[in-house]
């Protein structure tokens, strides 16, 4: 048999391809504005924080500014004394008498002009301790005032608990009572404050429902 052969041409013609071809993006320029962007937020964030915070003890914006210097003074000096003061005989009743007056004045006259607030403790017939309060029917409305009262009541019980935890872990057995003396004080003062400022909140609170049931009976009268 013959074999019979087959010629195969296969003509291939060189095709031209034309990709495009995206070039590189250079993403440097937008991740350094997104960062700057975050950054420059971040700033203005704490820029308005600070202000904020500068706001809320500017003396100037007080509404008593005078009684505002005198609350940081009577709490300021207690505690420079006994740190400043070497002498244990003469530091007991010098440092017992500022703390005094400074709870005093807070207690009875100070928190009265800058917070609205006032409280006591009665004894009863039974010979229990009942905590008095007076309170404004109008809430007093200047931040700084009360910045400046609350800080003193909270940094001043602060300050003389570090007191205490230093001569206690400092082993200074002589100058131990007298930090808490003090710490005993302004907790004290601290304390009772807190409690006249949630009997106020109830007294508020009550004196607008009373005002909207009024207000509702008002209208029901008027509809008659």
């Amino acid at each position: 048999m013959e074999s019979n052969s087959l010629d195969f041409k296969i003509n291939i013609q060189s095709k031209k391809i034309n990709e495009h071809v995206e070039p590189d993006v250079d993403l440097t320029v937008d991740k350094y504005d997104a960062v700057y962007q975050n950054t420059q937020q971040e700033e203005e964030v704490e820029a308005a924080h600070k202000d904020l915070l500068i706001q809320e003890y500017d003396i100037t914006e007080a509404a008593h500014p005078y009684y505002c210097v005198v609350a940081l003074v009577l709490t300021s000096i207690p505690g420079l004394t006994f740190i400043l003061l070497q002498d244990v005989i003469h530091a007991y009743p010098l440092v017992i008498l500022l703390q005094l007056t400074q709870f005093l004045l807070l207690k009875n006259y100070l928190g009265q002009k800058l917070i609205g607030l006032r409280w006591w403790i009665e004894m009863d017939l039974k010979g229990e301790q009942k905590w008095m309060f007076q309170t404004q029917l109008q809430e007093q409305s200047n931040k700084v005032d009360k910045y400046f009262f609350w800080s003193c009541l909270i940094y001043g019980t602060l300050f003389w608990g570090l007191m205490c935890l230093g001569d206690f872990f400092g082993l200074k057995i002589l100058w131990l009572p007298l930090p808490i003396i003090c710490f005993v004080l302004s907790l004290t003062n601290l304390q009772g404050f807190y409690k006249c400022r949630g009997e106020h909140k109830k007294k508020l609170q009550q004196l607008k429902r009373e005002m909207t049931k009024g207000g509702m009976n008002i209208v029901g009268m008027i509809m008659k």
